[in-house]
């Protein structure tokens, strides 16, 4: 299973950061690592680096496209060959999937083109639009 995050970036750090995202992978990567005692500059770090998602609106959109379970703040989505869970918060969107490129990224695609896709366990990341663009 590979876990993703996903964040959506503030257009001036799209431009900044688009065609050399290491540096933004980092500075999130660190943020996940942050311990409690600097958590506060961490707040204040990711709001200037970074928008909140609309739970509501994808909570909405997500349920009455898919066939889903909720297990607490998690939806189970029913996919023929992949097995996905969602977790929507304000600050990210939280994915586990038993594939690299699960079909539910397409629904973030649509979101926002600017979203910014983290695997800290697999040290990987993307920017989903560039993915998307790679498998049309």
């Amino acid at each position: 299973m590979r876990t993703y995050y996903l964040f959506m970036i503030k257009p001036e750090y799209y431009t900044l950061y688009k065609n050399d995202p290491s540096v933004l992978y980092q500075t999130l990567y660190n943020l996940y690592h942050l311990k409690k005692s600097n958590f506060s500059y961490g707040i204040s770090l990711f709001q200037s680096l970074c928008q909140i998602f609309s739970v509501k609106l994808l909570k909405n959109y997500i349920q009455s496209k898919y066939k889903y379970d909720i297990v607490g703040k998690k939806m189970n989505l029913h996919f023929p060959f992949e097995k996905v869970q969602v977790q929507i918060n304000y600050s990210c969107v939280i994915i586990k999937s038993n594939v690299n490129f699960p079909e539910i990224l397409k629904v973030f695609y649509i979101y926002d083109k600017k979203i910014f896709v983290c695997d800290f366990e697999n040290k990987d990341y993307f920017w989903l639009s560039k993915q998307i663009q790679k498998i049309k």
